[in-house]
């Protein structure tokens, strides 16, 4: 059995492969500090087989070290946490590959588990990052822009007169109230940014280049963007086996 860690700004997801199989997921919330606890409650299913290793993607450093501290305390195993000196198979051909998260990078491999490069990755999550991946497997850049809930909470913090909101699909894009024009001005820019972007991205890399959503917030786009070859929630974690088998090897 193999446990894989993402640990995301918002939420630290864990999904346990039975061979080449997920065999069980969970999400919490990313704590202060992981402990032991967490980590338990965390992988709450009991295994069937022991855990022959554990790999992490961490986009949130201070908590690394106590997640390291708690998968030696309890499953007795050196953890691998992934960054851009990882052999991931993929070519970093980007200005400083030190500032590429550890999701971007799992979650391009974790395409190769469906496709063949070209392709182009769309995680919707606290921020939205594009990731574009040549036919040869180099990583040639991609951009970032605010997630859904980042932007509400921009919002609400930056004006005066509009207040948090809990988002839903608007019904129209012409709305008729407060709460309808923002859930209606963030969603259809999202759209219309993201339907742009992968047709500009296809001109870098071909035509032929597949596009994958993960995250947790890719289903609000679901069948509503043209272009889109699959949504993948377990994308990342794919990839962080994939890693792991290739440095194990």
């Amino acid at each position: 059995m193999l446990l894989t860690i993402d640990v995301g700004n918002t939420a630290t997801g864990v999904a346990i492969f039975d061979g080449d199989t997920i065999a069980s997921k969970n999400k919490l919330l990313t704590p202060d500090e992981i402990s032991v606890t967490f980590l338990k409650s965390l992988v709450k299913k009991e295994l069937r087989r022991p855990i022959r290793g554990v790999i992490v993607s961490s986009v949130v450093p201070f908590v690394d070290e106590s997640l390291e501290q708690a998968i030696r305390e309890y499953f007795h195993k050196d953890a691998i946490f992934i960054d851009y000196t990882t052999d991931s198979g993929l070519t970093l051909k980007i200005d400083r590959p030190a500032e590429l998260g550890a999701d971007r990078i799992a979650d391009a491999v974790g395409a190769l588990h469906f496709y063949e490069p070209p392709f182009i990755i769309i995680d919707s999550g606290t921020a939205i990052t594009f990731d574009v991946i040549s036919k040869d497997r180099e990583y040639l850049g991609g951009s970032i822009m605010p997630g859904i809930e980042l932007s509400i909470h921009s919002l609400a913090e930056k004006t005066a007169k509009l207040e948090l909101i809990h988002f839903s699909i608007p019904k129209s894009i012409l709305s008729t109230n407060t709460e309808d024009h923002i859930r209606a001005g963030i969603f259809y820019s999202c759209v219309g940014g993201l339907t742009y972007m992968i047709k500009e991205y296809k001109k870098i890399v071909g035509q032929e280049a597949k596009v994958i959503a993960t995250g947790g917030l890719s289903k609000y786009f679901e069948g509503r963007i043209e272009g889109i070859d699959r949504f993948e929630p377990d994308l990342i974690y794919y990839g962080l086996k994939k890693i792991y088998d290739r440095v194990k090897k």
